[in-house]
C-alpha cells in the first residue's frame, strides 16, 4: 500500500464533530471570568456556576459570523497580510524566557536580544509578521516589549501573551500609532494568542482578553496545547476533541461580544512524553494532531493555526533541523493558514536562537518555493530551445537560461552547495558558522523603519505613565 499522510474520511470528520458537540453541550467549559459568564447568560446559554454549556445550534450560529479569511494591517500598508482561504502567513517564535547563544549556552533573555530579534524580523525575506514577545525578559514589561516592536518593525503584529491588561495596552498603544481608537477598531492591526487551560478551562486572563480584543476589533488566535495523556486523553482522537472544543468555545464568546470578530482555531497539541511528564513537540504525534486540526478547520470554514519550526532540541543541531523541517513542511503542505513559532524556537518553546532563526528562515523559503505550482505554458515548455539543442547538447547558453538564471531556482543564503574542494578553500564552515555570520550581516544592515517623531514621543510618554 502507498504510504502517505492520512486524510480523514467524511465519516471520521463527522464523528469528531459529533464528539466535540457532545463535550460542549454535556460536559461544558469552565469560564473563570464573571463578565464572560454574564455575556453567556445574556444570550440564553445554559450556565451552572462557572460552567457554560454550548449547543450545536449555538456553535453553528457563531461560526456563521466568523470570517473564513481576513486581513491584518501593518504600519507599512504594503506589508498588510491576508489570513485564511489560499493565504498563509509566518510569524516568529514567541514567548521564550531564554536565549541560546551560538556556542550552546542558554541564558536569560535581555532587551538587547529582543531588539536583535526585531531587527531580524524586519529584514527577513520570508517572515510575514513581527511578534511583541519573541523573548520575554523578566525585567521588562509587556508594554515595553510592544513599544519596542512597534518602533523597530513595520510588519503586521502578533501581540503579547493575552490577558485583559495586555489587551488594553495593545489597543491603547495601537491607537497612538494608527491615529485613534476608531481607526484601530475598524479592522485588525494585530492578532493575539488566546490560550485556554486544558482541559476545557478559560481562566480570567484568557476570557478577559477575548472580551477586550473582540470589542476592540482585533483578531484572535484561539488555540490550545493539549498534551495527550496529561491534559487530554491518551488517544489523539480524544485529544483532538478537547482541542477543537476549547477553540470553538472561545470563538463563540468572541462572536457574542462582537459578531464578525476574526478568529483562527487550532493549536500545538501533541503527545506527552510520559517518562518525563513533558510535551513532545518534535514528535510525529504533533504532526498527526496538526493534520486533524487542518481538516476540522476546513469543515468549520475557519482559518487554522499549527506547526512552526518546532523542536525539542536545545541547540540548532541535526535533531532541531529534522524536527523543524517535518513540522514546518507538513503543516504548510496540509494547508495551515497561520504558522506561529515559525522561526527560532528551541527546547520545546523555552528558548530562542538567532542562528536558528535564520536557519528556519531558509527552511521556510525552501518550502515556500517547493509548494509553488510549476508554471506550464507554451513559453516554459521550451520546445524551440529543445529543438535547437537537440540530443547531447547543453542548455547553458540558451537565451531562456540567461533570462531566468537568477529567478528560476531557489538560491540559499547560508546552505552550502560548493563542491568539497571549494568548500574547504572557503573555510570549511558548517551551517552554524554560516548562520552566525549571516546574523551579524543582517544586524549590521538593519535600518529602522520610519515612525514620525510625534508618534514616537507619544509612545514614550505612554510608557512613562505605565511605569509611574
Amino acid at each position: 500500500m502507498l504510504n502517505r499522510f492520512h486524510t480523514l474520511t467524511s465519516d471520521q470528520i463527522e464523528k469528531l464533530h459529533t464528539a466535540c458537540m457532545e463535550v460542549l453541550e454535556n460536559t461544558g467549559v469552565l469560564f473563570e471570568e464573571e463578565e464572560a459568564l454574564e455575556i453567556f447568560k445574556d444570550h440564553d446559554f445554559e450556565v451552572e456556576g462557572k460552567k457554560v454549556f454550548i449547543t450545536e445550534d449555538q456553535v453553528m450560529k457563531a461560526l456563521s459570523t466568523t470570517p473564513s479569511e481576513f486581513s491584518i494591517r501593518a504600519r507599512n500598508p504594503e506589508k498588510e497580510v491576508r489570513i485564511g482561504g489560499d493565504h498563509f502567513v509566518l510569524s516568529p517564535g514567541w514567548g521564550a524566557p531564554f536565549i541560546t547563544d551560538a556556542d550552546g549556552t542558554q541564558r536569560s533573555a535581555t532587551l538587547g536580544d529582543f531588539e536583535n530579534l526585531c531587527k531580524l524580523a524586519q529584514t527577513s525575506p520570508y517572515l510575514d509578521m513581527s511578534a511583541s514577545s519573541m523573548v520575554s525578559p523578566v525585567d521588562l514589561s509587556t508594554a515595553e516589549l510592544l513599544a519596542t516592536t512597534l518602533r523597530l518593525t513595520d510588519l503586521p503584529l502578533t501581540g503579547n501573551p493575552c490577558s485583559r491588561e495586555n489587551a488594553v495596552e495593545l489597543l491603547e498603544m495601537a491607537s497612538i500609532v494608527w491615529g485613534g481608537k476608531e481607526v484601530v477598531t475598524q479592522s485588525p492591526v494585530a492578532i493575539v494568542s488566546i490560550n485556554p487551560t486544558s482541559p476545557l478551562t478559560y481562566g480570567p486572563e484568557a476570557a478577559g482578553g477575548i472580551i477586550e480584543l473582540a470589542r476592540g476589533g482585533q483578531a484572535l488566535l484561539i488555540s490550545s496545547m493539549v498534551m495527550a495523556g496529561l491534559s487530554g486523553p491518551i488517544t489523539l482522537a480524544g485529544t483532538a476533541v478537547i482541542e477543537m472544543a476549547e477553540s470553538l468555545a472561545g470563538i463563540v464568546l468572541a462572536q457574542l461580544v462582537r459578531p464578525g470578530t476574526p478568529c483562527v482555531c487550532g493549536g500545538t497539541s501533541c503527545g506527552a512524553d510520559l517518562r518525563y511528564c513533558s510535551a513532545a513537540i518534535g514528535s510525529p504525534e504533533l504532526l498527526k494532531m496538526m493534520h486533524i486540526a487542518t481538516e476540522m478547520a476546513r469543515y468549520y470554514k475557519l482559518p487554522c493555526r499549527y506547526g512552526g519550526g518546532l523542536t525539542d532540541a536545545h541547540i540548532p543541531d541535526t535533531q532541531a533541523g529534522m524536527e523543524s523541517a517535518l513540522s514546518m513542511g507538513l503543516s504548510l503542505g496540509a494547508g495551515v493558514h497561520y504558522m506561529h513559532q515559525a522561526f527560532g524556537i528551541l527546547g520545546g518553546y523555552t528558548a530562542m536562537s538567532l542562528e536558528k532563526f535564520v536557519i528556519d528562515e531558509e527552511l521556510a523559503g525552501t518550502i515556500k518555493r517547493a509548494l509553488e505550482p510549476v508554471e506550464v505554458t507554451d513559453e516554459t515548455l521550451c520546445l524551440d530551445s529543445i529543438s535547437r539543442v537537440g540530443s547531447g547538447g547543453s542548455f547553458l547558453m540558451e537565451p531562456m537560461t540567461a533570462m531566468r538564471c537568477r529567478s528560476e531556482f531557489f538560491i540559499p543564503k547560508i546552505a552550502c552547495r560548493l563542491n568539497h574542494e571549494k568548500w574547504k578553500e572557503a573555510g570549511g564552515q558548517d551551517l552554524m558558522k554560516m548562520a552566525e555570520a549571516h546574523v551579524q550581516e543582517r544586524l549590521a544592515a538593519y535600518q529602522k523603519p520610519h515612525m514620525d517623531e510625534a508618534t514616537e514621543k507619544a509612545l514614550t510618554k505612554y510608557l512613562e505613565q505605565k511605569r509611574a
